[in-house]
């Protein structure tokens, strides 16, 4: 069991930011320390929305308060998700230096949850580039969706080949694209690069009114990770676990992470296989 601080949006209702991850990791035997940079009282787009940012000092009070009781040294992994401010971002860094200079092999995931298609930002461009110039820096992997993906890198992403190009322009170890092409209009690709290695899973293009895919994307990508699994057998796990939630949310307006619990948290887990994307070569390897 690996302990995770996950830093993200929460909301009352529904499945989102820590909403999503923390339930995903928890069941995939994780202890998470869910640390909400934002309270809702559901995802945007009900009839009624309430709540706001959580103010920085109020975190960093919670967080130091762990650091006297001795808590930072047991962290092995770190999620940031929904950043609503600069100032997030540069506490998230401060936290993240702090947890590596207690325990050096602890993993930093940044899910950088800026914006999506059609709509495009729905940060500020202030805090789209904090998470570009401050976070992106510090992480060991990264999950940017399509949008994300070209927005981050500075270019158009029009083909797998491209999307692979523009992960490596990010010059991370290790970025997993979400919802990426997959060469063919009814399929969508989550594309894997790890130094010179590409992996790539595709799944069948859905109409989905439920958010929350790519928090739950990453928490099971974490997830899989700190549970000893290499990256291609992470990037297949997670991408057949996030399959079987979607085939059973299509048609509601939330996630149906709780009735699908014992598909993706099964001690077997399902794996989808590696697909073969045009201009690309696929390899395997195994956990």
């Amino acid at each position: 069991m690996a302990k995770v601080l996950s830093i993200s949006s929460q909301v009352i209702y529904g499945h989102v930011g820590n909403s999503a991850t923390a339930f995903v990791m928890q069941r995939m035997g994780h202890d998470v320390l869910p640390l909400p940079t934002i309270l809702l009282s559901n995802r945007p787009g009900y009839k009624a929305l309430a709540g706001e940012p959580i103010d920085v000092d109020k975190l960093d009070a919670l967080l130091r308060a762990a650091e006297e009781n001795g808590r930072l040294a047991e962290i092995d992994g770190i999620l940031t998700g929904y950043i609503p401010t600069p100032a997030h971002a540069e506490f998230c860094r401060h936290w993240i230096a702090k947890i590596r200079a207690a325990n050096p092999a602890a993993l930093y995931l940044c899910d950088p949850v800026i914006g999506d298609l059609p709509r495009g930002l729905y940060v500020s461009e202030a805090t789209a580039e904090a998470v570009r110039d401050v976070l992106l820096p510090e992480a060991d992997a990264v999950t940017p969706n399509l949008f994300e993906l070209g927005w981050l890198a500075k270019r158009p992403i029009a083909s797998p080949a491209s999307a692979v190009a523009a992960a490596l322009a990010l010059a991370r170890p290790t970025v997993v694209v979400t919802s990426g092409p997959a060469g063919k209009p009814d399929a969508l690709a989550n594309i894997l690069v790890k130094g010179g290695e590409v992996f790539a899973t595709v799944s069948a293009k859905r109409s989905l009114a439920a958010h929350g895919t790519g928090d739950a994307l990453a928490a099971f990508l974490l997830s899989y990770k700190l549970n000893g699994f290499v990256a291609s057998a992470a990037l297949r796990a997670s991408t057949a676990a996030i399959d079987a939630v979607v085939d059973k949310s299509e048609g509601r307006t939330e996630l149906a992470l709780i009735e699908t619990q014992a598909v993706w948290a099964a001690t077997d887990p399902l794996l989808s296989p590696l697909a073969s994307l045009p201009g690309l070569d696929d390899e395997d390897e195994t956990v």
